[in-house]
């Protein structure tokens, strides 16, 4: 296969991936998006953006508001141990196709984004938490002193079931 056949197959995954509605979204899914400090990112080292994957953990009831979490590559930010046990492991074995190491869901400090952004930012699904893992998730975001009430129930993370 040629480089020219071959990128125009990436190019078409790629926009197969794209965020185009809200249908596209479920609790769970694996989004990767361009972020910046308006997202409430903290951003060192001079940049203005990164980019992140996400876990969409809620949406509000109009469908074009959702809840994310972040995915981390470290989760040594603190040393406090309710932030750490608020930090869940994601396993590189479980996530192939998305990590590239063994990985960190941040549960402590959700963040909001819009639909209208992420299909502005090219926002992809790139796949989906295991079940064993979103239960995990969801729980731990329930019962988190670090997430204010309205946050969960605005973004009906309260409704989640396993």
């Amino acid at each position: 296969m040629d480089d020219e056949v071959l990128k125009e197959l990436q190019e078409q995954l790629r926009k197969n991936r794209l965020v185009q509605s809200a249908e596209d979204l479920q609790v769970g899914d694996i989004v990767y998006i361009e972020m910046d400090r308006n997202d409430g990112l903290i951003l060192n080292d001079g940049y203005d953006t990164r980019l992140k994957y996400v876990v969409v953990a809620g949406s509000k009831s109009n469908e074009k508001e959702f809840g994310v979490v972040l995915i981390n590559s470290d989760a040594d930010y603190s040393d406090a141990p309710d932030w750490k046990a608020e930090q869940y492991p994601l396993l590189l074995s479980n996530y192939t196709n998305v990590l590239e190491h063994d990985s960190w869901i941040d549960c402590t400090d959700p963040k909001e984004l819009t639909l209208r952004k992420m299909k502005a930012k090219g926002a992809e699904k790139m796949g989906h938490l295991t079940k064993v893992d979103l239960d995990n998730v969801m729980k731990i975001i329930k019962k988190s002193d670090f997430v204010n009430d309205h946050f969960k129930k605005v973004y009906r993370i309260e409704e989640y079931k396993k």
